[in-house]
């Protein structure tokens, strides 16, 4: 009995947390907001190349499914290539309801049609995660290096034109936080004090998980180099990751204050949002919307554009993404009955 309450509170947890998480960050995102104010920068975009952003969008995970078909087909098993894309459209959507459920769900579905043990799709599925966070620290380190000149010289300009700039505009505490040197020297220490711990704390046990996961990281992109077809997952992991970016970028053209910004302030605020995707919310909700509206801060956007923007392309884009997802998911269902329906007319030849 206890067992089984227990079991349920930490499914109503899992639920429960990340939606309040990201309530709270959104509260304190649009505290003293003019939402007529945010919905005319809205309503003033260009929705043509909104629309045309969402393609990219689709593109990026049909290509995810191809590439985990890559991961499967090496275990002995070659499922339906539609099933795979399917569920990887259907997981997007489960991510909106439950927060990190959607890998589990996919697993699950294909597991369910194809018959291939649900533990290695699970690896498969890791794997797949791991080479996008491969993929996120390449881009970052691109992003840093195109950006490193610029970054610096608009703290330096915003920090000499901050009265000017906020003439009219109440300094937030989150304005005040981007601005100060310490937040940056902090991350710099911790990183430090990261790789030393690596290096020197070998028996501490938080250290020895960390170091194991690294370990099974460097023995999955192994597995992966020796794999026939090696060449076409990296290009795939490149797809992958390029058409999110387009996703992302080419909406910076559907408003006036966004479209001036070039494609390396573009990589920075995508890197952003890519790493606010890490924590646990219902489709990025609140995190991301907060990467969004710092990176374009740092770019002199002010804060009312960057959050309008923030607000617009989330909204329209997550829509996009629920909607593909639930396609996904009806397309599976539709696939198994016809596919009972198949296997009742060949029952009847037989016969």
């Amino acid at each position: 009995m206890a067992k089984d309450f227990v079991l349920k509170l930490k499914q109503i947890l899992k639920i429960t947390i990340p939606l309040a998480l990201g309530i709270i960050i959104l509260y304190f995102l649009y505290k003293g907001t003019n939402f007529n104010e945010l919905w005319l920068y809205i309503k003033e975009a260009n929705w043509l190349i909104l629309t045309s952003s969402l393609i990219f969008g689709l593109l990026g995970n049909v290509i995810r499914g191809l590439r985990w078909e890559l991961l499967i087909n090496p275990l002995g098993y070659y499922p339906k290539r539609s099933n795979l894309i399917y569920a990887v459209l259907g997981n997007y959507a489960v991510n909106f309801a439950l927060p990190r459920a959607g890998e589990i769900w996919r697993c699950g579905v294909i597991n369910k049609k194809e018959k291939i043990p649900f533990k290695k799709l699970i690896g498969t599925v890791i794997i797949d995660r791991m080479f996008d966070m491969i993929m996120v620290i390449i881009i970052a380190l691109i992003a840093f290096v195109c950006n490193v000149s610029d970054f610096f010289q608009n703290i330096t300009k915003f920090n000499q034109n901050i009265d000017e700039i906020n003439q009219n505009i109440e300094k937030t505490d989150w304005q005040k936080f981007l601005t100060s040197p310490y937040p940056y020297l902090a991350i710099l220490v911790l990183l430090i004090l990261f790789i030393l711990s690596v290096i020197f704390l070998k028996n501490n046990f938080l250290v020895k998980k960390i170091r194991s996961f690294l370990i099974s990281m460097w023995n999955d992109l192994l597995m992966v180099w020796k794999m026939k077809k090696k060449t076409l997952f990296i290009i795939y992991s490149f797809g992958i990751w390029t058409s999110y970016f387009l996703y992302f970028y080419i909406t910076f053209y559907a408003f006036d204050f966004t479209s001036h910004l070039g494609i390396a302030a573009g990589l920075f605020i995508f890197t952003l949002g890519s790493i606010s995707m890490g924590i646990p919310s219902n489709g990025g909700l609140g995190p991301w919307q907060v990467a969004i509206v710092l990176g374009l801060y740092i770019y002199m956007v002010s804060p009312e554009q960057a959050l309008a923007f923030a607000t617009g392309v989330f909204t329209f884009q997550s829509i996009w993404m629920v909607a593909c997802g639930l396609f996904g998911i009806f397309a599976l269902s539709f696939n198994k009955s016809q596919k009972n329906a198949d296997d009742a007319d060949n029952a009847d030849l037989r016969r």
